[in-house]
């Protein structure tokens, strides 16, 4: 990716550096970093249903524990 920034090596760093110009406030890095160590897709509810369409795989973040139903009734096995 940092050879596509230039064609030339003090443009692809003059290109790199310009990234990093902004000042990015410390709720969206913590976001960032949450969202990266989880495997989650960061942005719009919009962005992430397109995410989970292309992918077939969630990146949501679920509800914690097992989900209700998960363990049948004792009565419901024939032994």
């Amino acid at each position: 990716m940092y050879q596509a920034l230039g064609m030339e090596t003090e443009t692809r760093q003059v290109q790199y550096r310009a990234l990093f110009k902004h000042h990015i406030d410390g709720k969206l890095i913590d976001d960032i970093r949450k969202s990266l160590n989880k495997g989650l897709a960061l942005g719009s509810d919009r962005f992430k249903a397109e995410i989970e369409q292309l992918t077939a795989r969630r990146v949501t973040e679920g509800k914690r524990g097992r989900p209700l139903g998960w363990r049948k009734d004792k009565n419901d096995f024939d032994i």
